[in-house]
């Protein structure tokens, strides 16, 4: 499998530019550039910051080749239903370049500031398999009817249907074990962070734990555990990743060793 790249580009300034440094990202061939899903920047909320999937819209008819998407996009505050819209209608704009990362979220104060619930990590993960179980189907343009403690639908169509075949690719965040079962289970890729504050002698084997875990849930739930992509969003460890040439070679061999396939920084 081979290792592709990508940024997190915050979309944080004016549309012109964050425009320059995607196709500044397409010019160099990193294989995906992504936006952030946030209300706010948690520790500056005055900041001005663009909608992520309106954001994406805009870009996709900006770029050629670079694929797009938001990492990771918080299924807390958007309905299945109308996300699942709004990534199909990014499908088309982009001809068909669109990747879905979702999460279960993780601001609890950004939530409290717009009125979402906030529940504890097994209610945080059985809303994000809720909203997985229902993106997986409705990204395949499927008639969907669910009924779950967090979300129900009824017959919805979900029309045009992907461009990309079987759906746009699914990416599922995980830390913990409930959320990295509903990845195996459902996605393409799963996403995992550093250990924030820390440095690589810690974040590492925490990283080749978490791995270890998803090769274990891969067994049980009967999945071959190499059509799994898995990617490290760096940056959140206290990690020399550009301090020199040898450094970000030597960061990312190290990772690549415990099994990533995806970066993005």
């Amino acid at each position: 499998m081979s290792v592709r790249f990508g940024a997190t580009i915050l979309q944080v300034v004016p549309f012109p530019s964050l425009r320059d440094d995607y196709v500044f990202a397409e010019s160099i061939g990193l294989d995906n550039a992504w936006v952030i899903d946030q209300f706010w920047i948690d520790e500056v909320p005055e900041m001005p910051l663009l909608e992520a999937w309106t954001t994406l819209a805009a870009v996709a008819r900006e770029t050629r080749r670079i694929r797009i998407g938001a990492m990771v996009t918080n299924v807390a505050i958007r309905n299945p239903a109308m996300l699942a819209k709004s990534i199909l209608t990014v499908d088309q704009l982009s001809d068909g370049r669109v990747e879905a990362a979702v999460g279960g979220g993780f601001y609890p104060a950004e939530h409290a500031a717009i009125g979402v619930d906030f529940p504890d990590g097994p209610g945080r993960g059985e809303r994000l398999r809720e909203a997985v179980v229902i993106l997986d189907g409705a990204l395949r343009g499927n008639e969907m009817s669910h009924d779950g403690t967090h979300v129900r639908l009824s017959g919805a169509f979900f029309r045009p249907g992907p461009t990309q075949t079987p759906r746009p690719p699914l990416w599922v965040a995980g830390q913990a074990k409930r959320s990295l079962r509903v990845a195996v289970r459902y996605a393409d890729a799963v996403v995992t962070l550093g250990e924030e504050g820390k440095g690589i002698e810690e974040s590492l084997p925490a990283f080749e734990r978490r791995m270890a875990t998803v090769d274990e849930i891969c067994a049980e739930e009967g999945r071959d555990p190499g059509t799994l992509r898995r990617c490290l969003f760096a940056g959140w460890a206290d990690e020399p990743i550009f301090a020199s040439v040898g450094a970000t070679a030597d960061f990312v061999g190290r990772y690549v060793e415990a099994g990533a396939t995806d970066f993005t920084f």
